[in-house]
């Protein structure tokens, strides 16, 4: 590659789906906690067919000190025509070339392959995998190619993943109608608590590096009172800075990789982080952090108070959103996480019901594949390896994060 070569924020700019995971930012976020980072491009007809943005990890279980490599492309492949079907299973192949070159005991992926739309038919993405009549999916809610997908990969030795990383389903919104048409898309009950926010005194106002520990504070607190594991303070202060700052550092990845040109950053194209912050008398008692790629933009992080619940912020927080992101040109938000299962008894269905309160749409997608190299260090990798951190009582999860 020569210095004509665009950065890698721009090459995958130009593939649809192109998701922040898949950033300059997010590898270098990641090669700050013991990962590293190799960029691969596939050409057509000189032009740009598809990307990866790779991360490689080394991992020694407790115990057994057995020390594996795995291999990670979050939320990619990018693929320019998933309905190229020749293309597409060329490109997996690549990647377990490529995971092979690497000695890894196994590749994961999780590309944003949509299968349908809704929370009609769900069920039928999992009685599909090994069905090879196209009758089957005839005159239901799934998207073609992305069963197709799911089709070869089964058939090709990858494995549905116990580890699901990211969410596989989401809700997208669709920013680009009139505040009205928003409005009237959102339940009453939604359009009600964001007046009485504001009503209430509740200021929005965006946020800084200075709110940083504040917004940690807020974040575990919500995670005590809702029952989910966070990291500790230093993570995120990498994540928030690297994303909040837009003159970008991913200069430092160059040692990671042959083709130092692609980490060059690109301001057209750089990711960058909204915060947000609700207060009451001055106090800040919820915060929202959105990550922004291209016309897109990923509720990544929320965290809120126990105490002035009844004030409402979260549904102001996400009205100011989207009313910034809108005058920021992005028409697409991405709420980040649908529940597994569309049943009250998923942990998540709480959370679900306040998301789609705002009148988005229920996408579902393939989820996250394992393509195993090594069979037997797979295994214990899949298998025995959380047997052996319940028994140590770990706190924090040893492996893909």
């Amino acid at each position: 590659m020569n210095a004509e070569n665009p950065a890698w924020d721009a090459i995958i700019s130009s593939l649809p789906e192109a998701h922040v995971l898949q950033t300059i930012e997010w590898a270098l976020v990641k090669s700050r906690f013991g990962w590293s980072a190799y960029p691969k491009v596939w050409n057509r007809n000189n032009q740009i067919a598809a990307a990866a943005l790779i991360l490689s990890r080394d991992i020694k279980l407790p115990i057994t000190r057995n020390e594996f490599r795995i291999l990670y492309v979050p939320k990619g492949p990018l693929i320019k025509d998933w309905t190229d079907h020749a293309f597409v299973q060329e490109v997996f192949e690549d990647l377990k070339t490529i995971g092979k070159t690497h000695n890894a005991i196994l590749i994961k992926i999780d590309t944003d392959v949509e299968i349908g739309k809704g929370e009609r038919n769900d069920e039928l993405w999992r009685l599909g995998f090994n069905r090879k009549n196209g009758g089957f999916f005839k005159n239901v809610d799934i998207n073609e190619p992305g069963f197709k997908l799911i089709k070869h990969l089964s058939e090709s030795g990858w494995f549905f993943s116990r580890e699901q990383v990211q969410f596989r389903n989401t809700i997208l919104s669709d920013l680009s109608e009139d505040d009205a048409t928003l409005l009237g898309k959102m339940k009453q009950k939604t359009r009600y608590n964001i007046r009485l926010a504001e009503k209430k005194g509740v200021v929005i106002r965006q946020g800084t590096k200075a709110d940083f520990p504040n917004l940690y504070d807020l974040y575990a607190e919500t995670a005590r009172r809702d029952g989910f594991i966070i990291r500790d303070y230093r993570y995120y202060e990498t994540v928030w800075s690297i994303f909040s700052d837009v003159s970008g550092s991913a200069n430092m990845l160059q040692y990671q990789d042959n083709h130092p040109d692609f980490w060059r950053t690109d301001p057209k194209n750089h990711p960058q982080a909204l915060i947000l912050i609700a207060e009451y008398g001055n106090q800040p008692i919820a915060g929202i952090i959105l990550f922004i790629f291209q016309n897109k933009a990923w509720f990544i992080y929320g965290m809120s108070s126990s105490q002035d619940r009844d004030k409402m912020p979260n549904y102001l927080l996400h009205w100011k959103a989207i009313q910034m992101l809108k005058e920021l040109g992005v028409n697409k938000y991405d709420w980040w996480g649908a529940p597994e299962i569309f049943s009250e008894s998923d942990p998540m269905y709480g959370v679900y019901k306040f998301k789609m309160g705002f009148g988005g749409e229920v996408i579902r997608r393939i989820g996250a594949w394992d393509f195993p190299l090594k069979r037997n260090q797979y295994v214990l990798y899949q298998i025995i390896l959380p047997k052996i951190l319940r028994y140590l009582s770990r706190k924090e999860r040893i492996g893909i994060s």
